[in-house]
């Protein structure tokens, strides 16, 4: 092929969700899994968006983890808390449903948490602080996985540990604004996402060095042989520990406090799975009502004021412009709404395979 193909926003989301519910998944779930999916690719966030169909859910799809038709449950809770239960159901679906849990929630009490566990891959992070921010809400969402024998494919080592140990345990928030674009991060905790690494090993392009290890624990520029990335930082001597550190606190969130060590094992014996082996992924979300603290325009005109703050700073030389998180891909949102979305030949040959295998006309 000569270049990516542009794909038009509607035709693509109306494809992607089709081939979940020709998959078996129940109507809303397809729905909530397109909504995460072509989030991520409207926004520029490719590494998490339908690049991931083949890769990550019908693999797991093929793999029989999901339970197609799964009880989403709640198995404690408070006014302003959760401990809830995936059900080994799609990730995508389950956190969209938890996320709205803690903005119901949060509608009520002024803030709430939810911790999940007994779940899969959720997509990007920031898509569920967007949810809350489209209710003038503050967002937060969290994921991750722990495993104490190093037995991850793409996976993060704590400093000083000869293995990983970690996903890239990913987090992200979102605080709303009046006339600029909401700030919303969304970030690993290690120097960089996985799904990056294999979004340049797809393209044949070389990683920056400090980036990754490949198999015998050295720095490589390979994409093709990284098999562990660094924490956010790298070396101890360049604040690695800090990214395993941010890693720990969004571990402990998401699955500690979710019991997801001991998913199928009883959540007070966590030596029952092995050591803390944790089975699936396990996740966190928080809302906040801003009005909990001030008058929601209040707070909004004070975010403008900081970002537009930002934007009048003194640049370096040879730069015209300070960004703020979610800026980027706000930008990309529209330009693709009107322009449409770049699909790579691998993205386009997977969207095939998926068109052939339930019988759904491509969308382009």
């Amino acid at each position: 092929m000569n270049g990516p193909i542009l794909a038009q926003v509607e035709p693509l989301h109306n494809f992607v969700e089709t081939i979940f519910g020709s998959a078996g998944f129940r109507p809303e779930h397809a729905k909530d899994a397109a909504n995460v999916l072509m989030y991520a690719s409207r926004r520029g966030v490719d590494t998490h968006g339908v690049r991931n169909l083949i890769p990550i859910y019908f693999a797991q799809l093929d793999k029989d983890l999901y339970t197609l038709n799964p009880n989403f449950r709640i198995e404690h809770e408070t006014a302003v808390s959760a401990r809830v239960n995936g059900d080994s159901g799609l990730g995508l679906a389950a956190s969209s449903w938890a996320m709205r849990l803690a903005i119901s929630k949060a509608k009520d009490a002024g803030m709430a948490f939810v911790s999940m566990r007994n779940t899969y891959h959720y997509g990007a992070a920031g898509y569920y602080p967007w949810m809350a921010l489209q209710n003038d809400m503050i967002g937060i969402s969290m994921t991750g996985r722990f495993s104490p024998d190093g037995t991850f494919l793409a996976s993060v080592p704590p400093t000083y540990s000869a293995i990983p140990m970690f996903s890239t345990n990913p987090l992200a928030i979102g605080f709303p604004t009046a006339e600029e674009p909401p700030y919303l991060l969304d970030m690993a905790t290690s120097t960089v996402p996985f799904n990056r690494i294999f979004k340049m090993r797809d393209a044949g392009e070389p990683i920056p060095l400090g980036w990754g290890l490949d198999e015998r624990g050295e720095p490589t520029t390979d994409a093709a042989l990284v098999r562990q990335v660094l924490p956010l930082g790298g070396t101890r001597e360049q604040g690695g520990h800090k990214g395993y550190g941010l890693a720990m606190m969004v571990e402990v969130l998401c699955a500690v406090l979710s019991g997801g060590w001991g998913t199928g094992f009883p959540l007070d014996d966590p030596s029952a799975s092995n050591g803390h082996k944790q089975i699936t992924d396990a996740h966190f979300f928080g809302a906040m009502r801003v009005d909990a603290f001030r008058p929601l325009d209040e707070f909004k005109r004070g975010m403008d004021a900081m970002i537009q703050a930002l934007h009048a700073a003194p640049k370096e030389e040879g730069q015209d412009r300070i960004y703020v998180a979610g800026e980027i891909e706000d930008e990309t949102e529209q330009e693709r709404l009107r322009n449409g979305i770049p699909l790579p030949d691998t993205v386009v040959e997977d969207l095939k395979t998926l068109s052939t295998r339930y019988h759904v006309p491509l969308p382009f």
